[in-house]
């Protein structure tokens, strides 16, 4: 693992925004115990570490709850950033509440992308399958999680997550529809995404500004991704952990900021990475 381009030494608050799914999480298990010990130490210093990722709410909630993690979290390709309402940060204007946070959304109802979908004959046109329209059993077949997990990922606020079963020309089309009357259509690491003209990256970007208002104006973002839905949110961030994907093939990315390249993918290679990255800022991790 090495990074490419000049590495200067800081001494600013790293902020880690991370995908999870073949990032922090193992492709395959979806567990991220083999990053764990990495994760408590980050967040024993105070380094926010907040998933960015195509996972619903309940989902992230779900991880969050289980590696002891705080912070807030990005969620379906960045349609909603939630951010604990005991977070030391105002709720800025044009938010709103749901249970314990403070929800800023930068996409749109997951019921208008049906409504497109529909008014276009895409499922006369093309082969696919949502996620949110198979049976429970079904979504634990494809993905390989339980029954609670995958009935999780089934609940969309924002986004329709497709199996594709079409071509990739006919992706390419059914990409070019959409986008053409402003959606965005993202690949992640198993699906393809259908959702409002939002991702992972303009949500970091709006994040970290408001925190550097609210807590310190010397916050640095750490991003780690490994699919083409993270591509804006890796090159937004000051320092980025590219990750071979589960075919052991990175993205192209076009930045000229300090960039670490994993050996592999999954906890192991994330957890090595950020302490790379950590290490070269000055943090003794």
């Amino acid at each position: 693992m090495g990074a490419q381009g000049a590495v200067t030494i800081v001494s600013e608050l790293p902020v880690i925004f991370t995908d999870l799914d073949g990032t922090l999480l193992d492709h395959d298990t979806y567990s991220a115990e083999e990053a764990r010990s990495v994760l408590e130490k980050v967040t024993a210093m105070g380094i926010p570490v907040i998933p960015a990722t195509s996972k619903t709410y309940a989902e992230v909630v779900e991880f969050r709850d289980s590696m002891n993690l705080t912070h807030a979290f990005i969620v379906e390709n960045g349609a909603a950033l939630y951010v604990p309402m005991d977070a030391d940060i105002r709720c800025p204007m044009g938010s709103k509440l749901f249970e314990d946070y403070w929800v800023r959304e930068f996409g749109v109802k997951r019921q208008a992308l049906c409504d497109v979908l529909e008014a276009l004959d895409m499922n006369g046109t093309y082969q696919f399958k949502s996620l949110t329209d198979m049976r429970t059993s079904e979504v634990a077949d494809i993905t390989g999680l339980d029954m609670a997990s995958a009935q999780r990922a089934q609940h969309r606020l924002y986004s329709e997550t497709l199996d594709w079963r079409d071509s990739e020309t006919a992706l390419t089309s059914f990409s070019d529809v959409l986008t053409g009357i402003g959606f965005s259509v993202s690949h992640g690491g198993r699906f393809v995404h259908l959702m409002g003209p939002n991702n992972k990256g303009i949500a970091a970007q709006w994040f970290q500004a408001l925190l550097k208002r609210e807590v310190t104006p010397d916050a640095v973002t750490i991003a780690a991704g490994d699919a083409p839905n993270d591509r804006e949110l890796l090159e937004m961030a000051d320092f980025a952990l590219l990750m071979r994907n589960a075919r052991g093939k990175p993205l192209k990315l076009q930045r000229s900021g300090p960039t670490w390249l994993s050996d592999s993918a999954g906890p192991i290679a994330w957890a090595k990475g950020i302490s790379d990255i950590l290490t070269s800022m000055g943090w003794d991790i």
